[in-house]
């Protein structure tokens, strides 16, 4: 068995700080969500200093196969971390006017970045596929966040059955290439 954890500790930091961001956000009043915004950017922080930390120049392939990190998958994730935390920042005025300013929002984006950093780690096509629809179920709630808008359920409903049928036929389509190749990574 090939279990490198260390190539993983991006990942099993963030999963840990989402962990955290939810159990801090039960207990918050909804005066005091801005502890959690300031608590998923401290988790955005946190993980990129943990893939800076253990960003490694060669290419480690772990968890038998399925897993790979190098210079390239932390580049790709570092530009991850930016681009959700530019988001966090712009969109945090826009939610306190509309009232929509909950942990989840953050919550979701965390499990959304997850998946992305799974997906650029993938050495097999399972994984791949489970970064996929990590990112695609936080989205589809997050697609759906206006709890009040029909238009944003009518969308969150166009999405996810859209997001079903191209993710039975990524399905298929991985099903055929192993049946031909008999190799699941690549």
């Amino acid at each position: 068995m090939d279990f490198n954890y260390a190539a993983a500790a991006p990942e099993i930091f963030l999963g840990l700080a989402i962990c955290v961001v939810l159990l801090v956000d039960v207990f918050l009043r909804d005066d005091q969500r801005a502890t959690t915004y300031v608590l998923a950017m401290l988790a955005l922080i946190g993980t990129a200093g943990v893939t800076g930390y253990f960003g490694v120049g060669e290419q480690i392939v772990t968890f038998n196969g399925s897993y790979v990190t190098d210079a390239a998958s932390n580049v790709l994730k570092i530009f991850a971390y930016l681009a959700l935390g530019v988001t966090f920042l712009y969109s945090r005025e826009y939610l306190q006017n509309n009232g929509l300013f909950k942990g989840e929002f953050f919550v979701l984006g965390l499990f959304g970045l997850l998946g992305i950093m799974i997906m650029i780690s993938a050495h097999s096509l399972l994984t791949l596929y489970l970064g996929l629809e990590l990112l695609a179920l936080s989205q589809y709630t997050l697609v759906a966040f206006n709890r009040d808008s029909a238009v944003s359920a009518e969308a969150a409903m166009k999405y996810f059955v859209l997001g079903a049928i191209a993710s039975g036929t990524l399905l298929y389509g991985i099903s055929l290439l192993y049946g031909v190749t008999g190799v699941g990574a690549p």
